[in-house]
C-alpha cells in the first residue's frame, strides 16, 4: 500500500456516536448534520480522521444493515476531503473481511480491525485473522492493541508486530494498553512502519516518541479543543499541552468515584461517552439495548468533571442545527 495512506493518519481520530431515537432507529439526517459540522469546524486532511461505527458508535451492537448505512453516509458526506475509518469487531475472519470489502468499495480509507474475540485467541490466531482480511480487502488496516476487546486482556508482543508488519495493508496501530514502558518502547521501535494512534491519553509522551494522533471522543462536541491540543503537539509545545491535558482530562478523571460507580463496568463505552457528550450539549440518543445506563450519581459526577476541567467552555455545538 502506498505510504501516503499511513501519512494521512494524523491528528484527532474523532470516534462518532451513532445517532438514534428511543426505539433505536438510526437518525441518519442528524448523523449527516453532525459530520458536516465537524468538517466545518476544521476536521480535515492533515488535521484529523472521522471514525464511524467505532466503540463510541457501538459497532458491537449494530446489525449489518445499520453498519452499511453508516459507511455509505460517511463516504457520501466526506467525499474524500477527510480521511475516513470504520471499526470492525467480529469473532470470525470471513465476516470481518466481508465488512472490510464493503467499506473499501464504498470509499472508506481505513478499517480499525479488532482481534477476534470470544475464544481467547493466540498470537497465531490474531495474525491469521489480520492476514485473511489483508488478503481480501484493499483498504488500510489499523490493528487494535487493547486489553479490553478480548477475554482475559491481551497486549501484542514485539514478535506479533514484526509478523503484522509483513502484511502490506497493515499500516497503523491503535494503542489501548496502559503499560507505559511497553507503549513508548513499541512506538520508538516500530514508528517507521506503523502510524501509532494513542487511546490512553498519556500526556505528550507518546508524541515525543513518534505517535501520530489520538482517539478522540470529546471532539464530537469540542473539536476546537481537540484541534488546539493537536496543534500544541505538532508545534512541540509539550509543557503547555500537558498542563492543559491535566486540567481538562487528567486530574478530574483520576477521582476514585468514577471507577467505584457500578455503571462504569456496564457493556462497552457507549453510555459513558453519550453521557459526557450530552452534558456538552450533543444529544445522540440512548445507547443500544442491553447496556445498563449510568446512575444519577455518575451523571452528576461527570458533570462536575466537565465543569472543573473547563471543557464546557470549549463547546461550540448548537443543538438548533438539528431543527434547521
Amino acid at each position: 500500500m502506498d505510504s501516503k495512506w499511513k501519512e494521512r493518519l494524523v491528528g484527532p481520530v474523532v470516534s462518532l456516536p451513532t445517532f438514534n431515537d428511543d426505539k433505536y432507529n438510526l437518525l441518519l439526517d442528524r448523523q449527516r448534520i453532525h459530520v458536516r459540522w465537524l468538517i466545518d469546524q476544521g476536521i480535515s486532511e492533515g488535521n484529523g480522521v472521522l471514525l464511524i461505527s467505532g466503540g463510541v458508535g457501538e459497532t458491537y451492537m449494530l446489525n449489518d444493515d445499520e453498519y452499511f448505512h453508516l459507511v455509505d453516509l460517511l463516504t457520501d458526506e466526506v467525499k474524500r476531503t477527510v480521511p475516513t475509518m470504520v471499526m470492525i469487531s467480529e469473532t470470525g475472519a470471513r465476516r470481518a473481511a466481508m465488512k472490510a470489502k464493503y467499506a473499501a468499495d464504498a470509499g472508506i480509507d481505513y478499517v480499525l480491525l479488532s482481534p477476534p474475540h470470544y475464544s481467547s485467541p493466540t498470537e497465531d490466531d490474531i495474525f491469521l485473522h489480520h492476514e485473511y482480511v489483508n488478503g481480501e480487502a484493499d483498504i488500510g488496516i489499523m490493528v487494535y492493541n487493547s486489553f479490553w476487546v478480548i477475554p482475559n486482556g491481551y497486549e501484542f508482543s514485539a514478535g506479533l508486530f514484526d509478523r503484522l508488519a509483513s502484511l502490506e495493508n497493515v499500516i497503523s496501530v491503535k494503542w489501548s494498553s496502559s503499560n507505559f514502558n511497553n507503549y513508548i518502547g513499541m512506538v520508538k521501535h516500530f514508528k517507521d512502519r506503523f502510524a501509532f494512534i494513542d487511546n490512553m491519553s498519556m500526556y505528550s509522551y507518546g508524541h515525543r516518541a513518534g505517535m501520530k494522533g489520538f482517539i478522540d471522543m470529546f471532539g464530537n462536541a469540542v473539536p476546537r479543543l481537540s484541534l488546539h491540543m493537536w496543534n500544541l503537539l505538532k508545534e512541540k509545545k509539550y509543557d503547555e499541552y500537558d498542563r492543559l491535558w491535566l486540567k481538562i482530562k487528567g486530574e478530574p478523571l483520576m477521582k476514585p468515584s468514577l471507577a467505584s460507580d457500578p455503571s462504569w463496568s456496564s457493556v462497552g463505552d457507549a453510555w459513558h461517552a453519550l453521557t459526557y457528550l450530552k452534558l456538552l450539549g450533543l444529544d445522540a440518543g440512548p445507547a443500544m439495548p442491553g447496556q445498563a445506563p449510568p446512575s444519577i450519581e455518575y451523571i452528576e459526577h461527570a458533570n462536575k468533571i466537565l465543569e472543573a476541567g473547563g471543557m464546557k467552555d470549549w463547546s461550540d455545538w448548537d443543538s438548533d442545527l438539528f431543527n434547521k
